[in-house]
């Protein structure tokens, strides 16, 4: 049976690759700090992180992971109005 605790903790480690996939692929020159799908990483993968961090009460990382949340979804949004306009 799944708890709350192991799915946080499941949240977390797949946010973690998640995030660094995203970095990977900046390492590697796959994506740029502009594109799209780097934000999208960035996005999903703080959520997840900040699910366990949530759960597990660290204040710090948890708001660590708001703020990265809130750049991703500026730069989301930022560049879906350039390729609007």
């Amino acid at each position: 049976m799944i708890t709350i605790e192991l799915a946080s903790q499941i949240a977390g480690i797949i946010g973690a690759i998640t995030l660094l996939y995203a970095y990977a692929m900046i390492s590697k020159g796959k994506f740029t700090n502009t594109s799209l799908i780097y934000h999208i990483y960035n996005l999903i993968g703080a959520l997840l992180v900040g699910i366990n961090t949530v759960y597990m009460g660290a204040l710090g990382a948890t708001l660590l992971n708001v703020a990265w949340m809130v750049i991703a979804i500026w730069h989301i949004i930022k560049s879906t109005k350039l390729k609007t306009e």
